[in-house]
């Protein structure tokens, strides 16, 4: 079967053990504005040794010199992080030399490590922090392309199949302008998890969902006190991998992906 990725904050990698490792392959680990970097390395290490692939968050904006970027990536490629997620970062003011993940992918940094992959975000919805998302997702693609650097787009969660779906269709005439055609798209969804919870991670997250927007999505939520994924999965066409967010917890995540395969080979039989 093919597998899923999801996302997590560092001080949930003491859970990663109820993860099953014939669901998940990849690991994303978030870093939070304002904690320490040493708790990606500490996380990826962790992940590593349960058998998942970690792939740290690297935001531009929250380096606050080369050193510490240069230091930070050659730690972690030592202790065997292969792919890696490169972004922004959520802060508005950066903290050292880079403004965004070009500027990062400029300094020739990466050019010395070689990396498997260096993946970028997507945000079909929006995104706070930059005007131009569909642009500045063009010209990462370009630099990779350029540099023969392997990609994949990882997005944001996302709430609207229909707005997620004709985000795909423009990524793909990028991909195609650009003549691009080994890159995939990885989308991201909420787990099973409270709409309380989801409303409140939209919010933070910048992502355009609020109550009203759920109830446009068929929901009532003096009635739905959890979301399942399946509304949004099973609606979604033209990407490669869905990404979990387990809002709800790692667990909760693992459970409805059992449940979702028991009910199709039931159906199969």
């Amino acid at each position: 079967m093919k597998k899923y990725s999801l996302e997590i904050l560092p001080k949930q990698v003491s859970n990663i053990g109820k993860l099953n490792t014939d669901f998940f392959a990849d690991v994303y680990i978030t870093h939070i504005p304002g904690s320490s970097l040493d708790d990606l390395v500490s996380a990826a290490s962790t992940i590593l040794d349960a058998g998942f692939n970690p792939i740290p968050h690297i935001p531009a904006r929250s380096f606050p010199s080369a050193n510490v970027l240069k230091n930070t990536l050659t730690t972690l490629k030592r202790i065997g992080v292969k792919d890696l997620l490169t972004i922004g970062g959520s802060i508005k003011s950066p903290e050292g030399p880079y403004d965004s993940t070009i500027s990062m992918y400029r300094s020739g940094v990466f050019d010395q490590l070689e990396f498997e992959q260096l993946r970028i975000a997507g945000h079909p919805e929006g995104n706070p922090d930059d005007s131009t998302p569909l642009k500045s997702l063009e010209g990462k693609l370009t630099w990779l392309r350029d540099n023969a650097i392997s990609t994949a787009i990882v997005t944001q969660f996302c709430f609207s199949h229909e707005i997620t779906n004709r985000w795909i269709s423009h990524i793909k005439n990028i991909l195609e302008k650009l003549f691009i055609t080994d890159v995939e798209i990885h989308i991201g969804v909420a787990g099973p998890a409270k709409i309380t919870t989801l409303i409140k991670y939209a919010k933070l997250c910048g992502v355009s969902a609020s109550a009203e927007f759920l109830k446009k999505q068929g929901l009532d939520l003096a009635k739905v006190v959890k979301l399942s994924p399946s509304k949004i999965i099973d609606q979604l066409n033209g990407h490669d991998q869905i990404h979990f967010f387990p809002f709800g917890g790692l667990e909760e995540v693992s459970s409805w992906i059992s449940e979702q395969i028991s009910s199709t080979e039931g159906a199969e039989l």
